[in-house]
């Protein structure tokens, strides 16, 4: 609720502080005091355009302010949490916005700077402001559903249920999308990839190939001389003219030595001359291996040459290894794999969707038939309370029409029909020119809706405006029935309406030193008898004081 407001050099308002109440609180004065500037005061505070003729005094800055105090779990509550406006316990919300002399405006929330669309925002939850036709929040209709959920018996969980299956239905629809736009896309890369894998493993690659390779090479390259080489050793190790080579004289010098074994030191020899004469045969058999192994076919250079050429060229296109490319030819078949896969998937989706959709239709149906039924009964409601405000002749429709295109909240769409008089087709709410019949109407929807409607504070200025006799009256006392749920500020000329109040401010416009100042006072018990009174005829007779006191005490 709005607990306090604060106005500084604003319009005809030096300085002002009002304190307001639970229920009915009215504003009534003079044509011409100041009480819709105390509205527009408040216009500014929720986000409104700044206007240059509001400050005052140009050489300083203008000031409005209110605080609020929040009711728990409330929408204001979780807004501002959300946006990082209110700390985790706190309930008290100060809301100000200065106009500076040259015009610039800024806005604060709980010492906070933020801009006016935040206000805004914040205002649909805090405050319903009923201007002359303007800022009638509860009159737009994308919160008819809502109203008519709210009457809805098991709406909310039927709502749950069906946002929960519209939005997996749509994120299935999307990934659908996904598929199918990428469509072209996935086989060209499908077709690309299997290429590439097929190429790499045609070649058939193994780690440390190519270093065999490259050795193979040089030793193609070096045949000859290799082979000259082996040739030349064998010849001084064992195939050399005989007793010359290695190999005859260290087994000659073996047959010396073992003559000599009795001795302890041809004894060590013998088995050193062993060692090498043994190595030595050892030696010739590999030499002899090397040699055969240098028998190359004619072509087998060329073949090499072609292997590492080829090598070369997967090494350009994926490694610098073959242990990259064998890792690339992992990946691809893994991302292969993959593309496949998604073919099954479109498949699966496409039948999850169709299940999806069977779902919500028969949810939303059931929901549909819900609000049927509620339609009927707020009808009912709404109809009855017009009555109570001496419009029997107006009859009001709740219109509940199937959507084209499903949502998170169903398949319907609502509009509140208005028929001001017999015979007259009903339209929507929008078209009413009358601004009376506007008045009652906000009235009797307020009150219907007064359980749910969580808007905490409703300001009406000059609700009663084109309302007289005993509809005047009704409007009086459904304020009031109103004020017993919600918090309500009223700008009135209407003693009928005034009557009801638990807190009326007079506000009066005063001339001191030439210049002219809005003041307000809370009434007392007796002051309050007066302004009635003077409400009522304009003078404080002792007719009309007692026509005033008479009228506070029904």
């Amino acid at each position: 609720m709005l607990q306090e407001i604060y106005i500084s050099n604003f319009v005809l308002i030096d300085e002002l502080r009002i304190e307001f109440s639970d229920g009915l609180n009215v504003l009534s004065g003079e044509t011409g005091a100041g009480k819709s500037i105390i509205i527009d005061a408040l216009g500014l505070i929720m986000g409104e355009r700044v206007r240059n003729d509001w400050i005052r005094d140009t050489s300083r800055k203008a000031i409005a302010e209110a605080v609020f105090l929040l009711p728990p779990g409330g929408e204001g509550l979780l807004f501002l949490t959300d946006n990082g406006l209110l700390e985790e316990g706190e309930d008290r919300l100060i809301v100000s916005r200065e106009i500076s002399p040259s015009g610039r405006s800024s806005a604060r929330i709980n010492g906070r700077n933020v801009t006016a669309g935040v206000l805004k925002e914040l205002a649909t939850l805090l405050l319903d402001m009923h201007l002359q036709h303007e800022h009638l929040s509860i009159l737009k209709p994308d919160k008819y559903l809502d109203y008519l959920d709210s009457f809805a018996e098991g709406s909310a969980e039927l709502l749950l249920e069906v946002g929960k299956i519209y939005s997996q239905l749509r994120e299935r629809q999307e990934e659908l999308r996904t598929i199918e736009r990428d469509h072209k896309d996935r086989l060209q890369r499908m077709e690309f990839l299997a290429f590439q894998i097929h190429e790499i493993e045609s070649a058939g690659l193994q780690e440390g190939e190519e270093e065999e390779l490259n050795l193979l090479k040089t030793r193609i390259k070096n045949a000859v001389s290799l082979l000259e080489g082996a040739n030349l050793v064998q010849s001084y190790l064992y195939s050399g003219e005989s007793g010359r080579n290695a190999h005859d004289l260290i087994a000659g010098s073996l047959d010396i030595v073992n003559n000599l074994k009795s001795e302890e030191f041809y004894a060590g020899l013998s088995r050193e001359l062993e060692e090498i004469y043994y190595s030595l045969q050892d030696m010739v058999q590999r030499l002899d291996a090397f040699r055969q192994g240098l028998d190359f076919e004619p072509q087998q250079l060329e073949e090499v040459e072609d292997r590492l050429y080829l090598i070369s060229r997967l090494k350009m296109k994926y490694g610098d290894s073959i242990r990259e490319i064998l890792d690339y030819l992992e990946d691809a078949r893994v991302e292969l794999h993959k593309l496949n896969r998604q073919q099954e998937s479109k498949e699966e989706l496409q039948a999850l969707i169709e299940v999806l959709q069977q779902d919500y239709l028969s949810r939303a149906a059931e929901l549909s038939a819900a609000r049927t039924r509620a339609a009927q009964l707020f009808q009912e409601r709404v109809n009855s309370e017009l009555v109570e405000l001496n419009m029997p002749q107006v009859k009001f429709e709740v219109c509940l029409e199937r959507k084209e295109v499903p949502s998170c909240s169903g398949m319907d769409q609502v509009d509140f029909l208005f028929s001001p008089n017999p015979g007259e087709p009903p339209r929507p709410l929008a078209r009413i020119a009358s601004g009376g019949e506007l008045s009652r109407f906000v009235l009797a929807l307020k009150t219907v809706l007064a359980r749910v409607y969580q808007v905490p504070t409703l300001i009406f200025d000059e609700i009663d405006v084109g309302v007289g006799g005993s509809a005047l009256t009704a409007m009086a006392r459904k304020i009031s029935q109103l004020a017993t749920s919600h918090q309500v500020i009223l700008v009135t000329h209407s003693a009928q309406v005034a009557s009801f109040a638990h807190t009326h401010y007079l506000i009066e416009k005063q001339v001191e030193n030439e210049h002219t100042f809005t003041r307000v006072q809370e009434l007392d018990d007796e002051t309050r008898v007066k302004e009635i009174a003077r409400m009522l005829a304009g003078d404080n007779s002792p007719l009309t004081l007692e026509h005033a006191r008479e009228m506070l005490k029904k």
